[in-house]
């Protein structure tokens, strides 16, 4: 697989290539002096108080390295998990308000942390928040977890003549708090390529690796006769693709088929022809999806072959790869060059319902096969893509911002 920094693109930090997005060779910050840390406080607006990336991830690891963090969000009631402190603003779920009214309150919250605390915003709809945080003179990250402009362009809640001029309006605004901001942390390589290159960090999303190494897995021919999908229920990320591939293989042989998550939109689980084999479960908290990944032989994720979803990283297919699960993976796109990497599955066209069918029933029938493609998977990740190597960019990030 191409590495995404070349030449002068990479530095050193702690004996490694980092994923400085810098177009100059960056001066060596030793990181490991004690010094005082400055609080971190995490804002968003659209995801829940546990997030696996903002609380899971970025704030366990800033907590353990010894800044003082906690997050302002909307929430049931503010509470302290981990020693991370969750500070609750109210929950909001209509559209209007939710874009207008909820970032007013993560403001008024948010000025009332102390002068020497660092910033950073979780979400593009709350990048308002940080402008104005930089005007009264506060440090300000933005950690850009989606292309949000070309997120834009297919997401079915925005009217189709909006799309267009919605999209160009967050890329101007993105534009600006790139150059306002004081550091960017980018979850992809393309992500990037918005955002000043001499302050962009990139944190790809990788997988914990503890909670699947200290895990007790049963052996592979001990796990259940299940093929797994978790994480967003929708049309482009390939949900109808899935469905009828396992009901065709499911003609052929005996099995499950699992699918975790949330229908977006809601609707969507009406049109899903429902079969003998099907499982549909609500959102899994992530010490259950571990529980679920060890039980289960094939983890499948084929977004359909659009802009957004050849560049992508998704992080459920290195979690797929984490849990020793051979993976059937769409051939389109970057996220391909892991699979090849450690040849761990089967790539298909994710539009040939009848391919998915095939390595379905070809992974099932070939158990010796499926194990060793699993194994080589979870090498792999436990030894290169993991999050506790991604983490020693996040905190060079942070020391920088910091002095």
């Amino acid at each position: 697989m191409k590495s995404e920094m070349e030449g002068e693109n990479v530095f050193l930090i702690f004996g490694k290539e980092s994923q400085f997005c810098g177009s100059k060779r960056k001066r060596f910050v030793d990181t490991s002096q004690p010094v005082r840390r400055r609080p971190i406080v995490m804002l968003a607006n659209g995801h829940p108080p546990f997030d696996t990336r903002i609380f899971l991830k970025e704030a366990r690891s800033l907590a353990a390295a010894g800044y003082p963090v906690s997050i302002i969000l909307p929430h049931t009631h503010t509470e302290q998990r981990d020693g991370i402190t969750i500070h609750a603003v109210p929950m909001i779920r209509s559209g209007f308000h939710k874009l207008v009214i909820s970032p007013w309150h993560i403001f008024r919250k948010a000025i009332s942390q102390p002068a020497d605390t660092i910033f950073c915003i979780h979400d593009s709809d709350i990048l308002g928040v940080g402008l104005f945080l930089k005007l009264i003179g506060r440090k300000v990250m933005y950690d850009a977890h989606e292309d949000t402009p070309l997120q834009i362009s297919y997401q079915h809640w925005v009217p189709k003549i909006l799309r267009k001029p919605y999209s160009v309006f967050y890329l101007l605004l993105e534009k600006l708090c790139g150059w306002c901001f004081d550091a960017i942390l980018v979850a992809e390589p393309v992500i990037a390529k918005y955002f000043p290159p001499n302050k962009t960090f990139l944190v790809r999303n990788f997988p914990t690796v503890a909670p699947f190494r200290n895990y007790s897995a049963p052996a592979y021919s001990q796990r259940s006769r299940a093929l797994i999908y978790v994480g967003t229920l929708s049309k482009v990320r390939g949900l109808f693709e899935m469905v009828d591939g396992a009901r065709l293989a499911s003609e052929t042989l005996d099995f499950e088929f699992i699918l975790g998550g949330q229908f977006a939109p809601p609707s969507l689980e009406q049109l899903v022809v429902k079969s003998k084999n099907l499982k549909i479960l609500p959102w899994i908290q992530y010490d259950k999806l571990v529980e679920l990944l060890f039980m289960s032989r094939i983890g499948i994720i084929i977004p359909n072959p659009i802009e957004r979803y050849k560049t992508n990283y998704p992080v459920k297919l290195f979690e797929f790869m984490a849990a020793g699960l051979p993976v059937i993976a769409s051939k389109e796109g970057e996220s391909s060059d892991f699979v090849k990497e450690a040849q761990c599955g089967i790539l298909v066209d994710p539009m040939n319902t009848h391919e998915i069918s095939d390595a379905i029933i070809w992974l099932f029938q070939h158990p010796l096969e499926a194990e060793s493609m699993g194994k080589r998977g979870q090498q792999l990740i436990f030894e290169k893509y993991n999050w506790e190597n991604e983490q020693q960019v996040l905190l060079q990030a942070y020391h920088q911002v910091a002095h």
